[in-house]
């Protein structure tokens, strides 16, 4: 059996999976299936002289345990230099909810699965990640544009560092924190490399993934509406237009005077009339709101946003959008009630 799995990595991985241990023989003592070897043989002697017999039984199960925890170490060797992996990422942006815990949540789904048990270990031990590398926090306001803009494009650069350590299409794991209007602005740093993301549920205390994003199918054009329920203005009467987002619970007030004062408007209310099902394909909800924004950004010279969205749906909108149109993002003032403008999407430059 052995043969048969150490066969199945490949000869040149296995060989270069060899020279790389070589290189570190002291990753092999600590493997816990190698650990247990010198536990048996000492135990295992013990015994042995205790009964005058048993040597070559003792010795033949330890030779298999250490064989084992060679292929192991091996396997987890291959895994971690060549395979595509899981990376769990956490964006905290200006809320008091705790990043340690929403890492934790993300490296138990991972560690489900058995391919990825001991991750946080494995990364730091194959990778250099440590669990630390993985958190990005701004306590700062969101209203402070300088200090947001330099804290997403320090959180890009850092993206991109960490998968530059591990192996090709290795799969972000994101929990976004913050409010929705600047979990569009991360979106705009992923585009759609491959990235899962993943809401909270306040009702079991877990994360559980919304989307995957794999390629440009989220930016597929739509021939129907399905998600939405769709108000157009009637006629094009002044060159801005508001796009209203509803797909949460809380609506969105029509009748604020921001939203009155700007231009046309469009209106997006969501055919649940609530918050989004675990079950739903949260992938056609962003097709529709990329569509009606493609469409608008063709008519109208600016467009404001305004919406109440679960902030990975919002992440996920931001990833297909990206950076390019003149699309203003507000953000909800609940102590005034108000729509304010936080920034446009243009103005935030990654690449000089």
């Amino acid at each position: 059996m052995l043969r048969i799995k150490l066969r199945g990595l490949g000869l040149k991985r296995f060989r270069h999976n060899l020279s790389s241990f070589l290189r570190r023989p002291i990753s092999v003592l600590s493997n816990p299936y190698t650990a247990w070897t010198s536990v048996l043989a000492m135990f295992g002697a013990l015994l042995a002289d205790l009964y005058g017999q048993g040597y070559g039984l003792v010795l033949g199960l330890a030779a298999v345990i250490f064989l084992y925890g060679i292929w192991d170490e091996l396997r987890k060797t291959d895994i971690y230099q060549h395979a595509a992996i899981p990376l769990p990422v956490v964006i905290n942006i200006a809320n008091p909810a705790s990043s340690q815990n929403a890492l934790s949540a993300l490296f138990h789904i991972i560690e489900n699965n058995h391919r990825y048990q001991n991750h946080r270990q494995n990364l730091a031990q194959y990778l250099t990640i440590e669990a630390s590398d993985l958190v990005f926090d701004y306590p700062g306001d969101i209203h402070n544009l300088e200090m947001l803009k330099d804290f997403l494009k320090i959180t890009r650069h850092s993206l991109e560092q960490l998968k530059g350590k591990t192996p090709k299409n290795t799969t972000l794991y994101l929990a976004y924190i913050g409010p929705a209007s600047v979990g569009i602005l991360v979106g705009t740093m992923l585009g759609t490399d491959s990235v899962k993301i993943f809401q909270y549920n306040k009702s079991s205390d877990s994360y559980y993934e919304a989307i995957h994003i794999q390629d440009r199918r989220l930016k597929e054009p739509v021939e129907r509406f399905d998600k939405f329920q769709i108000t157009w203005p009637e006629a094009q009467t002044h060159p801005r237009l508001t796009v209203a987002i509803d797909v949460a619970s809380h609506k969105i007030k029509l009748n604020e005077p921001s939203i009155q004062t700007y231009g046309d408007l469009v209106y997006m209310a969501s055919t649940a009339n609530g918050t989004i099902q675990f079950t739903e394909d949260w992938m056609q909800y962003c097709r529709e709101m990329f569509s009606v924004l493609n469409l608008s950004q063709q008519v109208y010279d600016e467009i404001r946003l305004v919406y109440s969205m679960p902030v990975a749906l919002a992440v996920a909108l931001g990833s297909a959008l990206q950076n390019y149109w003149k699309i203003r993002l507000t953000n909800y003032d609940s102590s005034s009630g108000t729509y304010r403008d936080l920034m446009l999407m243009n103005d935030l430059r990654y690449y000089f």
